[in-house]
């Protein structure tokens, strides 16, 4: 009789835990703010065109990463507009063993910006970073429809982008073999604002994207020969993080 009595408490105990961890996790749940958007992280390279000569690109110190918050709206069965915020962090990578940009005057003694050989022996890095608050904005077809949002997709869209911060970094080799680096904060002659299309092909939460920017980097009284350089990036893509 003690056994059955026991038995039938300790059942007792066990049900009633497992009720009141379930009720727990569902008031948690209930509590639990949902973000009303998704997080988006893209990471890719650029590719600079009609850049100086002086400049060479160098493909792995040119990277991209733009982290978004974009927020989902339908407007027909396979369709979306996805609006976003978010920042784009820029590097432009060059091989040459030369100082990104120096100050120096022309002929007629005016101010102008070039670009001057770092003393010493090997080049480690020769960076320049430019940071930007982006807006993107892309319409989505979903090729199976915007209930399930499980399949493949197409986006295309544009940005506007206001570049917020910008600096240069090198790392060398001095002629005595000291380790050096150089940062230099700056705005350079670079273009405040940046205006560009993007194309998007994805499955499910993983995408390639390719970006193409119409605004030059710099204005036109940025360095010698940079007056028409553009870039375009091309990467991969993360969503619902």
């Amino acid at each position: 009789m003690k056994k059955i009595i026991f038995a039938f408490f300790a059942g007792l105990l066990l049900t009633s835990g497992q009720l009141a961890k379930a009720q727990l996790t569902e008031e948690v749940k209930k509590k639990t703010p949902e973000l009303p958007g998704q997080i988006m992280l893209d990471f890719g390279f650029n590719s600079s065109s009609n850049q100086p000569t002086n400049l060479p690109y160098h493909w792995w110190r040119s990277k991209s990463v733009g982290l978004y918050f974009v927020k989902s709206f339908e407007f027909a069965k396979k369709f979306e507009l996805r609006p976003g915020i978010g920042v784009s962090l820029e590097k432009f990578g060059h091989s040459k063993n030369m100082e990104v940009f120096a100050y120096g005057e022309d002929a007629d003694g005016t101010d102008t910006l070039g670009f001057s050989t770092v003393l010493g022996g090997s080049l480690k890095k020769n960076q320049l970073a430019v940071n930007y608050f982006d807006i993107p904005v892309e319409i989505r077809f979903n090729f199976n429809g915007n209930e399930k949002k499980d399949g493949l997709f197409l986006a295309v869209g544009g940005s506007a982008a206001y570049r917020f911060e910008s600096h240069t970094k090198i790392k060398y080799q001095d002629e005595f073999g000291n380790k050096m680096k150089d940062k230099k904060k700056n705005d350079f002659g670079l273009n405040k604002i940046r205006l560009g299309a993007s194309a998007r092909l994805g499955y499910r939460s993983f995408s390639v994207f390719y970006k193409t920017y119409f605004t030059n980097i710099f204005y036109s009284s940025g360095p010698t020969g940079t007056a028409d350089m553009t870039y375009s990036t091309i990467g991969i893509s993360l969503t619902g993080l």
